[in-house]
């Protein structure tokens, strides 16, 4: 009994010594890991504050710039001149920081937990102070100004019981000037949404603006901000749906079950009007190797001596002299001076990628022919008129007109009109047919099928203008597609789309400055499944890119634009029939060429808004810090 008892105490005090380790390893391990624990929350509240940060510099940089915009808008001087005053008063700029800075954390000073992926929360504040100007307009290029403000902003990251602070100093710059229209996917003074609308099938994924009477059917897709000045739009009953009206004004975003359009960025309305001027710039001066920001229209004794008719010396070009109908590479007989000038109408313009670094316009106007060949590698043009000698100048004419240096520009200049603007043609047939969206599939947006020759070198940037109207009657695609050239796929079967940085130059402006912009259908009939590449304007008053005979040319398929169209009133470019296919003419994708964004590439000389906007918002960062 004696030893079982002495066994019984020798096991309690194992067993206590056991527990009580036990204990100490079980605490220990508490603490462990509540310590671990808390460290992970606070690396999760550090990386939470962190993508606070990030989204704090991209909604300054983008999507505040609306709201930015529009407390600006309302305090800049219109008579101002951007060359030696201030377009934004300085009496304004401590009150502008101000409210730059009340609308950011009003409006962007929380990031969701769902886009952290359920980690946490992020809250951010931000501070604004000594708005200033930086720089005036600099004499001789386009106007333009910026203004540059300090910021600080402060994002708080928490994750359970974790909060972390992370602080980002710097400078945003802020760049107004006139931007160009070739800016938008869509802009329209008058939709003519009473007459007809954008039905299913349509989608636009870039800016689009409406003046007025913007009107819908079915199911539109609206892939980025689509505004107008108005309080709301047409509404139309599509397939029978709704009762009541065939279109209604709706002061809202839908009229279910009819017709529900995809907003996915928003539908503002009550935006500022945008005016669409004939021009802000002078096309016609650019063209003569003239400076662009003058406006006035030159007297025909200036356009004589431009074009070289006072050569060999004579009386011709004094008092007001006649020019004679014709096509003239401007130049001073050894080099080019300018751009095409054609004085009087064309019967056709024909645009030409060689493939092999040239690009190739040929131009018809009566019995005469004229082929002008600009060689980009050897950086020489040739001019040939109707098969005879050839003539061979320094440069080409590319690119934007240098501001009042009298160089070479890519800019055509006509008079008159253009019945037949068209590019190479094509090879064969597209594989694609003409209902919709049947077989669509097989003539995508891009690239565009082998079969449509290239109209633009990889190297032109080209705006063509023509008084009256200009007819279309085939595809003008470019050499290079520049949705594709990071895709070596694409690139391997085509060695001049290489881009060591991705970027394309080419671009292409078509504008009328006081008629319709024309898809033919007679005598020339354009084909079906046309791909338009490039900035189509018609500003005056009533006009727009039109369809001739949009009723009664039978179906065509789709009409690929990837750039954009600007119109003073949209027009009919087709019809749906009862059960909203197409019916005739073409149906429209929009397609925009993010390279216009901001306009950050622009057709040469291609006219521009009147009054000053905000262009770009750069934040740059100087210091950051984590507590």
């Amino acid at each position: 009994m004696r030893n079982h008892g002495l066994a019984l105490i020798t096991a309690l005090v194992l067993l206590t010594v056991l527990v009580s380790v036990i204990t100490i390893l079980f605490v220990g391990s508490m603490g462990d890991l509540q310590q671990s624990r808390s460290s992970v929350q606070l690396a999760q509240a550090r990386a939470v504050a962190e993508a606070g940060e990030t989204y704090a510099r991209y909604a300054l940089a983008g999507p505040a710039r609306s709201d930015i915009r529009n407390a600006i808008l309302p305090l800049m001087s219109a008579t101002a001149d951007p060359y030696s005053e201030w377009v934004i008063p300085q009496s304004q700029w401590s009150s502008l920081a101000t409210t730059i800075q009340n609308t950011l954390n009003t409006n962007f000073g929380s990031v969701a937990g769902a886009s952290l992926g359920g980690i946490g929360s992020a809250t951010v504040q931000y501070s604004v102070s000594n708005l200033r100007g930086l720089a005036y307009a600099t004499a001789g290029q386009a106007p333009a100004q910026t203004y540059v403000a300090d910021y600080v902003i402060t994002s708080t990251g928490r994750a359970g019981g974790g909060i972390r602070r992370v602080q980002d100093k710097g400078i945003f710059q802020i760049q107004l000037g006139r931007p160009s229209l070739s800016q938008w996917l869509f802009l329209v003074d008058d939709a003519e949404g009473d007459a007809g609308f954008f039905p299913t099938g349509t989608v636009f994924n870039g800016p689009v603006h409406a003046n007025h009477a913007w009107g819908f059917w079915g199911t539109p897709v609206f892939r980025d901000v689509i505004s107008t000045s108005d309080d709301g739009a047409y509404y139309y009953n599509a397939n029978g749906r709704c009762g009541g009206a065939s279109r209604v004004w709706v002061r809202g975003d839908s009229r279910p079950p009819c017709t529900v359009p995809r907003f996915e960025k928003g539908f503002i309305r009550g935006a500022p009007e945008v005016e669409l001027p004939n021009s802000t710039l002078s096309q016609q001066r650019a063209a003569l190797g003239m400076d662009p920001l003058d406006t006035s229209t030159p007297s025909n004794s200036e356009i004589c001596y431009r074009l070289g008719l006072h050569n060999p010396p004579t009386r011709r070009c004094t008092g007001s002299p006649s020019i004679p109908d014709g096509v003239y590479l401007v130049n001073d007989g050894g080099s080019v001076r300018g751009g095409i000038y054609v004085q009087g109408n064309l019967d056709q313009l024909r645009l030409e990628a060689s493939g092999d670094g040239k690009q190739v316009y040929t131009l018809r106007q009566g019995s005469n022919t004229w082929v002008i060949t600009a060689d980009y590698a050897a950086n020489t043009t040739s001019v040939r008129l109707n098969g005879g000698p050839l003539q061979v100048f320094s440069g080409v004419p590319n690119g934007h007109a240098p501001l009042g240096s009298g160089g070479p520009t890519g800019q055509i200049y006509v008079t008159g009109r253009i019945d037949d603007l068209r590019g190479p043609g094509r090879s064969g047939p597209l594989a694609c047919g003409v209902d919709y969206p049947g077989n669509s599939d097989l003539c995508p947006d891009h690239p565009p099928p082998d079969q449509i020759r290239p109209a633009l070198s990889k190297e032109t940037q080209l705006n063509i203008t023509a008084v009256n109207k200009i007819g279309v009657t085939s595809d003008l695609v470019y050499e290079c597609d520049p949705t594709k050239v990071a895709d070596g796929g694409y690139t391997s079967s085509r060695p001049r789309c290489v881009s060591a940085d991705g970027s394309v130059p080419t671009v292409l402006g078509v504008f009328s400055q006081r008629d319709h912009i024309v898809i033919e259908d007679s005598p020339v009939k354009a084909p079906d499944n046309i791909y338009l590449w490039g900035s189509f304007l018609a500003g005056a008053s009533g006009k727009g890119l039109a369809v001739e005979n949009y009723g009664g040319r039978g179906k065509q398929g789709k009409m690929h634009v990837y750039g954009g169209v600007i119109q003073s009133s949209d027009q009919l470019r087709g019809t749906l029939n009862s059960s909203g296919g197409l019916g005739s003419g073409y149906i429209e994708t929009y397609d925009y060429d993010l390279r216009f964004a901001n306009s950050t590439l622009a057709p040469p000389n291609f006219p521009t808004v009147r009054s000053f906007d905000l262009q770009t918002i750069v934040p740059v960062k100087m210091s950051f810090r984590e507590y």
